[in-house]
């Protein structure tokens, strides 16, 4: 696995281990965020080849901070 640390920047597109990485969990605890639906989707980029878009990801964290401070706005991840 890379380290993010010693990147120039944080790629646009992260596969899973960068992804998990880039939000602070383990591939296994993002699998499981990911699998029970509580991640942002992953995109198909070519072929059989997914990966989580950065701002989706930030976007995520930032619902989750707002989430953990009591704040309540809606955001495209909120279910309808």
């Amino acid at each position: 696995m890379r380290d993010g640390g010693t990147l120039p920047g944080w790629p646009l597109m992260l596969r899973r281990e960068l992804a998990a990485q880039y939000v602070g969990m383990s591939p296994s605890t993002f699998d499981a965020e990911a699998k029970a639906g509580r991640l942002p989707k992953p995109i198909a980029t070519t072929g059989s080849l997914k990966a989580w878009h950065r701002g989706d990801l930030e976007a995520w964290a930032e619902d989750m901070r707002a989430a953990a401070s009591g704040e309540t706005e809606a955001n495209e991840w909120d279910a309808p």
